[in-house]
Parts: C-alpha cells; structure tokens; sequence
C-alpha cells in the first residue's frame, strides 16, 4: 500500500490541514527521528529517503522542509501538534513544570521558558516562549507566559512547580489569582522577616530543627503572610549530604502536610531530564536555525511532537528495561523512557508509508480511550 492512502487517515485528526500540509508534516518528523537533530540543512539529504525521490536534488527537498514554515509558522499548527500528543497519551497530570533552557546560537541567543505536564513520570512540553536573551526571566516574562498558556490550556487547580528563580510577591499573588497552586524553591533566608513576624518559631529555629534532625527526610513547615498572601515556608532536609545547602526551602500556598509538599518538589527534576531529551541526548534543539518568532516555535512544537511519539511507545513494556547499578550506589533504569521508545519506534522509520501506518493505528486507539476533557480547553 502507498503512503497516500495512509496520510489521509492520519490527516483525520487534523481537520484544520490539507493532505499536502500533513504529508509535508510527517516527512519532517520522520526525518528529525531518523536524524536526531533539527537542523534543516542536515535533515535535507534524508527526504530522498523518505520520500522515495532519490533523484530530486537536496536542495529541493531542502525548500520543501522551508515552505512548511513559510506556509504554517502563522497558523495554528502548532497547538494542533500539541493537541495531537494530548490524545496520543491521553494525558492528565495535576502538576505543571516550569523552568528555562538557554544557548546560543552564532550570534542569537535563545532562552526557551517552557511549561510541561508530567505523565507517568515524564515530562510533555506544552507551551514555551523564546525570550531569545542571556540571563532569568522577569515576571513580566512568565506573567505572559502563563496568561497566553491559559487561552489554549486549562490550569486551574494544578499545582506549579519551579526553582528558586521563579519566585516573587507579584508572581504568587498572580498564581493565587489564577487559582494555580505552586510549590517552589525559594533561596536561603528568603523572606526571612515575614516568616519571624509570624506566629511560631523563627526562622532560624525553624530551619535549624529540620537541619539538625536525625531523621533522613525531616521535614518541617510554618505559615507566614507575605503582603496579605497565606503562604508556608516549608523546610526540607537535603536528601544529597554532599550539597552546599544541607535545607531545602520551599515556598507554598498549599496546605498539605510538609512531607507531602517535600514529596512533590523532586518531580521537577522531570523537566530537565525533557530538556537533556530535546538537546543533547535527543534531537539538539541547539541545532535550530530558524529566524523570527513564528517559525521557531513552530519547529519546537514538531519536536514536541516526535518526542511524544517517543515517550509514548517508550512506556509501553518499560517496566520490562533493566535496572543497573551505578558507583554510587544508586539503581536506575539503563535507559530512559524516551530512549528506549526511540529505539522500537525505529522499527517504524524504514518508510514514509510504515510510519504513517504506526501513527494512524496508535492515535485511533488512543482517541477511542480519551477520557481527559479538562487537559484542552481551545
């Protein structure tokens, strides 16, 4: 059988998008996966591959991967992609990532801020900015971040969780006001004088119990007030005996046990381990080269896209991966779940048609199953 027949089915699920511009989608995934990078100049030799015109020169096929950029970097293609990958995994998660990834490139930098759900403890991009400066963002930054995330995307209720960059008086009160939870590391003595005006014991006292403490995962918590806003301090012991810091502060305005906001703060680690995935032990992000704001983004949501594809074949039987021990001590996974889903997705990439055939047949069972209306609200 064709590819045609076969893209037809997969364009489906794109009702807004013509035949061609879901062809044209799908030769770039492909090629993205069977290259790992994003760079368009060395994706170019692959098409002929692909597409099965091994006569056509590269720099042919090199226009065809830029007119899908020229043609959709406007449109809403992107939050289609994203929309995609929601049903694909059928994905609803209670916790919301927040963190930044920068480099540079020539003479342009990036610095994608980015937003991701988690997923049977995977970390899945769904919306980004690229400030395209060196150094943190501002609240200004990640107030707008948020406010355009909503438009697309339904946060109440979920509970944030960032580093200590991500800290503020105007960016919890605007958190509070979303009706977003949030759980994030603040830095040593941060506001220190509004935890000792409060009720309890100081700060110092506070945190020199939880350091002390010869329990391994002590934790402790204090409600203070921080310009009219009820929030907790919550103190953690460092579970690392080597780290400079031997307590954790973490800034709150949920109500739970400390232990349990303790408990929640490590699944921020799964956004780095997204952006190793999406950089250097995946497709090199850093790769692109791409100008303006459209078009970047759009290629980010295409990546998004391919490591969904990834992620999702990867959980399949990965509880059947084997677990190795490492120097020190610790036992872990031998591979990621994206990288073992990257490995039998390549089953799938010897042709255009055998990998549509795997994306029609995986996205009609999962939209059969999709039970998660509160995940998009476009």
């Amino acid at each position: 059988m064709k590819a045609e027949p076969l893209v037809d089915k997969v364009s489906q699920y794109f009702p807004n998008r013509s035949t061609t511009c879901i062809y044209n989608l799908l030769v770039l995934s492909l090629a993205i996966l069977l290259k790992e990078t994003v760079s368009l100049n060395r994706l170019k030799g692959s098409v002929g591959q692909i597409t099965g015109k091994f006569a056509t020169k590269p720099g042919s096929h090199y226009k065809r991967l830029i007119r899908i950029f020229d043609n959709y970097a406007f449109s809403s293609l992107w939050l289609e992609l994203v929309q995609y990958a929601f049903t694909l995994l059928r994905l609803k998660s209670g916790y919301i990532l927040l963190d930044g990834t920068s480099w540079q490139h020539g003479s342009v930098w990036h610095h994608y801020i980015t937003l991701c759900l988690v997923y049977q403890g995977v970390g899945i991009p769904f919306f980004w900015i690229d400030l395209k400066k060196q150094g943190t963002s501002n609240f200004k930054e990640r107030k707008k971040l948020m406010l355009k995330a909503m438009r697309h995307f339904n946060l109440e209720g979920k509970t944030l969780i960032a580093d200590r960059e991500y800290i503020g008086v105007r960016w919890f009160k605007f958190l509070e006001d979303k009706g977003i939870k949030f759980v994030i590391r603040c830095r040593a003595k941060a506001y220190k004088d509004a935890v000792n005006s409060a009720v309890g014991p100081s700060y110092d006292k506070f945190v020199r119990k939880v350091r002390r403490s010869k329990i391994q995962h002590k934790a402790a918590r204090k409600r203070f007030f921080l310009d009219g806003l009820s929030l907790y301090m919550v103190a953690v012991k460092n579970p690392d005996p080597k780290a400079k810091e031997p307590v954790m502060l973490l800034v709150t305005n949920l109500s739970w046990p400390a232990c349990a906001v303790a408990d929640v703060y490590p699944v921020r680690w799964k956004i780095e381990h997204c952006f190793k995935h999406l950089k250097s032990n995946g497709f090199r992000l850093e790769d692109i080269n791409l100008y303006g704001k459209a078009r970047p983004k759009l290629l980010m949501a295409v990546v998004v896209f391919t490591y969904t594809l990834s992620v999702h074949q990867g959980l399949k039987n990965y509880n059947a991966v084997e677990v190795k021990s490492f120097a020190d001590g610790t036992r872990h996974k031998a591979v990621s779940v994206f990288r073992h889903g990257l490995s039998l997705i390549n089953v799938y990439l010897g042709s255009l048609q055998e990998f549509c055939g795997f994306m029609y047949r995986e996205i009609r069972w999962a939209a059969s199953k999709y039970r998660s209306p509160d995940a998009i609200i476009v």
